[in-house]
Formats: structure tokens, C-alpha cells, sequence
């Protein structure tokens, strides 16, 4: 046991003190930095999640003007209650699309993501 206690109060002098000021700690939230490869392309996973969220507003704006002008064109063979449908949903589409996009530049502002297309 004398082993023991000898050996531990030798390995107690050569562990290093520290300083309770000696660290500097950041306490604010903030985006991690995401570093780059060899190729010189940054990783950034936000980044790509919005990328694929532009993505998805493109085709599901494409979907909703095809099934507007869908409903124009059937309304023009005699059913003009379609045809005005078809417009009024026109009309929103494009708004909601304009709304998402909208959103981009403002998520990227709020969570201080830099770049992007």
C-alpha cells in the first residue's frame, strides 16, 4: 500500500496547474466552421439545406403553374368556372413562390450563413 501512496504523490507533482483565468471561454450562440477539403470546397450542411430547399421551391412552383395553365386550358372549352379557377390558383402560386423565396435571403440573415446562389 506504502507503493501505492509513494507513486501517487509522485505523478501528484508533475500534473500542470492551471489558472482559473487562464481560459477563455465564448458563451455566445454561434454557427460551427465548417472547414474545407482538399479540394478547396467548403462543407457547410446549412448551406446545402437551404441549396436543396431553393431546389424544391423550383419544381413545386413548376408543378402549380403547369396544373394552373391545366385548368385554363380545359376551361376554355366551354367551362369558364374552371378557367377562372385556373387563374386565381395561378395567382397563388406565384405568390407563394415569391414568399419562398422571399425567406431564403431572410433564414440566411437570421442564422448568419454567408454565401450561397
Amino acid at each position: 500500500m506504502d507503493g501505492i501512496l509513494q507513486l501517487a504523490a509522485g505523478l501528484a507533482g508533475q500534473l500542470p496547474v492551471f489558472e482559473a483565468g487562464a481560459f477563455d471561454w465564448e458563451n455566445g450562440p454561434a454557427l460551427p466552421n465548417f472547414g474545407t477539403d482538399g479540394s478547396g470546397e467548403q462543407h457547410d450542411p446549412i448551406q446545402q439545406l437551404i441549396g436543396w430547399g431553393q431546389g424544391v421551391i423550383i419544381v413545386i412552383g413548376i408543378i402549380g403553374i403547369l396544373f394552373a395553365a391545366g385548368k385554363m386550358a380545359i376551361g376554355k372549352f366551354g367551362r369558364s368556372d374552371l378557367a377562372a379557377d385556373g387563374v386565381g390558383g395561378l395567382v397563388w402560386t406565384v405568390m407563394g413562390i415569391s414568399l419562398m423565396l422571399v425567406a431564403i435571403p431572410v433564414i440566411r440573415a437570421v442564422a448568419g450563413v454567408v454565401g450561397g446562389s
